[in-house]
């Protein structure tokens, strides 16, 4: 659907008892023990960890003597640091959750920019689109697949989507290949993201994104293949590898959090409004799992917990827990189905099972 205007949402917040409640108890929570929502000693430690793994493996993976198989197997290793650094620091900085101070979040987002992403583009992409527009078609980038996949059902249906939840975690597991060699290139031609429209991006963006482009090919391809005494082919089969399982790893984390039988697809009329109010909207449109793991949610950043994420991005995540169980209380308070899948494998099930049913219907 075609819509004029920008997407708005035509409720406010403060107009639902639900959102108006929820966004008090939050608030009273950080009040009453006198807590910032941004980064605690907590996350400074995980930060420091998390550079530490980073650095720590690539200079195993140049300066060990390795055979061909550590050589892959290290790469494995790097690749285990990189997710921990982007699900733990540069995502938090990238939505500002980090720092109160802008300058912080922008350098701690350039984490994903050091790991072959652009932090620009992850913004524009995630943040003004997806963020603001949860699984509404036309403004959130996310449910644009290149007809490759049928995410919504208000998307037209191909022959091929019958078996895509067959091909998915294959293709998932190119992700970050995509993402690291063209994805970021390609996006730079859009020119709409959400309600943002992009005639002439910054030129120190521009200057940001090359820049970590050229340093990661670099680190992880160019210097290796030149000075380490290892075959070319374990080199290039080790950061195939880390990358298959890093795509792969994000898609078990994200897709099944708003691309399940039970989230709704909002549609905007011709003016672009949404019937809801933001908070609302993404407690209809997203879906927690493994709440009760608090491995996973120490190791994915809190992104399992995402309803809380969603609805306060700015809060850093070593909050998520306590903010969760306040989240699910007020929603049974007001006769709303808090909805959760108890593992992580069960909700990538679940997704599957949902582009299962977008393929044949």
């Amino acid at each position: 659907m075609s819509h004029v205007g920008a997407f708005k949402f035509t409720q406010e917040v403060s107009s639902s008892a639900f959102s108006r409640m929820l966004a008090a108890r939050v608030d009273d929570y950080f009040r009453q023990r006198g807590l910032s929502r941004h980064a605690n000693a907590e996350m400074i430690l995980k930060t420091t960890l998390a550079f530490v793994m980073w650095i720590a493996s690539y200079v195993w993976l140049m300066t060990g003597r390795l055979s061909p198989l550590a050589v892959i197997a290290v790469f494995q290793v790097h690749g285990f640091a990189q997710l921990f650094m982007t699900f733990n620091v540069g995502h938090d900085a990238n939505h500002g959750a980090y720092s109160k101070r802008k300058r912080v979040n922008r350098i701690l987002g350039c984490v994903f920019d050091l790991c072959g992403g652009s932090s620009y583009m992850w913004r524009l992409m995630h943040n003004t689109s997806h963020h603001s527009f949860v699984n509404v078609r036309g403004a959130d980038t996310t449910l644009i697949s290149g007809d490759l996949f049928r995410f919504s059902p208000h998307d037209a249906r191909r022959p091929w989507h019958r078996y895509q939840h067959l091909y998915a975690p294959l293709i998932y597991s190119l992700s970050t290949l995509d993402w690291v060699f063209t994805k970021d290139y390609r996006w730079l031609a859009h020119r709409s993201y959400g309600n943002k429209r992009i005639l002439k991006h910054p030129p120190g963006e521009l200057v940001v994104l090359f820049a970590g482009k050229v340093f990661f090919y670099t680190c992880l391809l160019v210097i290796p293949l030149l000075y380490l005494d290892a075959p070319w082919y374990a080199i290039v089969a080790g950061f195939t590898l880390m990358h298959l399982y890093t795509g792969f790893t994000l898609a078990l984390i994200f897709q099944p959090n708003h691309f399940n039988e039970w989230a709704a697809f909002p549609v905007a009329d011709d003016e672009g409004h949404i019937a809801n109010d933001h908070i609302r909207h993404i407690f209809d449109t997203t879906l927690d799992y493994a709440r009760g793991n608090p491995i996973a949610t120490w190791f994915l950043g809190g992104l399992n917990l995402h309803l809380i994420h969603h609805m306060f991005p700015r809060i850093c995540h070593v909050h998520y827990g306590p903010l969760s169980r306040i989240l699910k209380s007020t929603a049974e308070e007001h006769g709303l189905e808090y909805r959760e899948t108890r593992t992580i494998g069960g909700a990538f099930l679940d997704h599957l099972k949902w582009l299962k049913v977008l393929g044949t219907a």
